[in-house]
């Protein structure tokens, strides 16, 4: 049980702290399905492997916006000795560590998450959701045209 909550806390670690290299990622995922679409032979837009990049890409800039601001939180990511910021034991008590939508208002009662964080969560979720269903879709009309 001690070497998965490892993996898990190790995994947390990564994601959280690279985010700048997930957004570089989703860039390349997003450059490329630019180029084609715009470069690609006419029928294209029904081929699943092109909404398959628009898919990772919006997947991986989710996850680098999700740790972006995960990463921002100040009362969560205690950053030096000194800080102020800090959970109480009393808030640790029934309350998660993350909400949802990420807030964090613990450090003198502002918000340390940036205000854009949310909606680009929301936004990148949904393109999500929708390539996903593009690549399904295309993919069954795809095997229905082979039969």
């Amino acid at each position: 049980m001690r070497i998965v909550a490892g993996v898990l806390f190790l995994s947390y670690l990564v994601i959280v702290l690279t985010w700048w290299l997930q957004y570089a990622i989703a860039a390349v995922f997003v450059i490329r399905f630019v180029v084609t679409a715009v470069r690609g032979p006419r029928d294209v837009w029904r081929r699943p492997a092109l909404w398959g990049l628009l898919s990772a890409g919006s997947a991986f800039a989710f996850l680098a916006t999700v740790a972006y601001g995960m990463s921002s939180m100040k009362s969560h990511f205690k950053k030096d000795p000194g800080d102020p910021c800090h959970i109480d034991d009393d808030v640790l008590g029934n309350e998660p560590i993350l909400d949802w939508p990420l807030s964090d208002t613990g450090c003198g009662g502002y918000e340390s998450v940036p205000a854009f964080v949310n909606p680009v969560i929301f936004l990148f979720a949904a393109v999500l959701l929708a390539s996903t269903v593009a690549v399904i879709t295309t993919w069954r009309r795809a095997r229905a045209r082979a039969e």
